[in-house]
């Protein structure tokens, strides 16, 4: 795939997208995001699907920063391609030197998910973690990410909730858009309504350590936890193959 050339539609997206701060981006790059973020999110995903997926061939990676999962999606999903996509062009280009140390074909392009330089039906499996709340227009990029879809294809959504967005340390450290960030049944919710299939066995919803007030100090010491919102979902998503309603 060739470097997309679309100026004004990846200005416009940037109007309707929240670029992470400086130190988000930095602690994207970090032991703790990888290893307790990222890899758990995947190894996750993969327990959920169980033996529900059949072969992968096109596996779209988006928002894919600087292709830290790329070998992670490789070794859990065994795709023949993985094309990953993200809006800032510094972290693509980490991301073609991440792509180098996988086995299977990697390509990587600077755009945005409001438009994606993909034909319709063409994706098998899409990789969408921490993006969907960076964007103003989510239903937008949810509608985007079903064309390109293939019927019976599988969408794996993770996001952080409103819940732990809304912590006075992740807004003063962290940059998403405001107003509009959603509990994890609201974000399930949002995805159905854009025509994708989920089935309650699918979901996970948790309180991760890292999203925690305490940052999980008071559940290591062994007290007792107030009743908390989940500050993270993690959701299986199906387009529907031809002929099926979804339902």
């Amino acid at each position: 795939m060739t470097s997309m050339h679309l100026i004004p539609e990846k200005q416009a997206a940037e109007q309707e997208w929240v670029r992470e701060s400086r130190f988000g981006q930095w602690f994207q790059t970090t032991n703790i995001w990888y290893d307790y973020v990222l890899s758990e999110a995947i190894f996750d995903f993969k327990q959920l699907l169980g033996k529900n997926v059949s072969g992968t061939r096109q596996l779209l990676d988006i928002g894919c920063h600087q292709g830290l999962a790329f070998q992670l999606l490789e070794e859990h999903f065994a795709p023949k391609t993985i094309i990953g996509v993200d809006i800032d062009g510094e972290q693509i280009n980490l991301a073609i030197e991440a792509g180098t140390r996988c086995q299977c074909q990697v390509k990587c392009e600077q755009g945005t998910v409001y438009k994606l330089d993909l034909p319709d039906n063409s994706i098998d499996l899409i990789f969408c973690h921490q993006l969907l709340h960076h964007l103003s227009a989510q239903t937008r990029g949810l509608d985007e990410l079903y064309r390109v879809l293939a019927p019976g294809g599988v969408l794996l959504l993770g996001e952080s909730c409103r819940s732990f967005l809304d912590l006075f340390w992740v807004r003063l450290l962290f940059r998403h858009p405001k107003q509009i960030q959603k509990t994890a049944h609201e974000f399930v919710e949002l995805v159905k309504s854009r025509g994708f299939h989920i089935s309650d066995e699918e979901i996970k919803s948790s309180i991760p350590w890292w999203s925690q007030k305490d940052l999980g100090v008071t559940e290591k010491i062994g007290w007792p936890r107030k009743q908390q919102e989940p500050t993270e979902v993690l959701m299986v998503a199906r387009k529907p193959k031809l002929g099926c309603s979804g339902d």
